[in-house]
């Protein structure tokens, strides 16, 4: 009888030991990390160029433009809410964000640019009609074009989508 209670009360100090690690591993204080000023974001300024709700594109677009024949091909597409204003290639790089709808009560919005290391992050919202809206069903592209200093950093674009409400609450 005294051999088969001894395996037993082992298992059992066994899985109590466990528990008791465990317990104490999961109360041991995490070290804050330590951060370099290369690991923060650095907030880049930009500007609006234009923007518009009609493009002749063909589809959904991000695009880096860096100099003026590549603008002329891009700005001769777009169809601007006002006239676009200049920008200096020497200084500056132009940033396109374009979305293929299909009805309206769509917008696009350049919100920030943030410079990571070596990339810049670009994000752009865009905006599509809430639930209880009754758009038309005329496709568009929403866009806008911004202009950032000329940087030699990878871009990555990303979009957020945001339902926006008709009706007041």
């Amino acid at each position: 009888m005294n051999c088969l209670t001894t395996p037993v009360n082992s298992l059992g100090f066994f899985f109590s030991m466990i528990l008791i690690l465990l317990g104490l591993a999961a109360c041991t204080p995490m070290e804050d990390p330590q951060y370099t000023e290369e690991d923060l974001a650095a907030l880049i300024s930009f500007a609006s160029v234009g923007r518009g709700l009609q493009a002749s594109l063909d589809t959904t677009t991000t695009q880096i433009i860096t100099d003026p024949s590549t603008w002329i091909a891009y700005r001769d597409s777009l169809q601007p809410l006002q006239p676009f204003t200049t920008v200096n290639f020497e200084l500056e790089t132009l940033l396109l964000a374009a979305v293929r709808v299909n009805s309206g009560g769509y917008d696009l919005r350049f919100e920030l640019v943030e410079s990571l290391r070596d990339t810049l992050v670009v994000t752009y919202r865009l905006f599509t009609p809430g639930a209880d809206c009754r758009p038309s069903f005329a496709s568009g592209i929403p866009f806008e074009v911004i202009r950032i200093p000329q940087s030699q950093n990878e871009v990555r674009f990303v979009q957020i989508t945001e339902a926006l409400d008709c009706t007041s609450s």
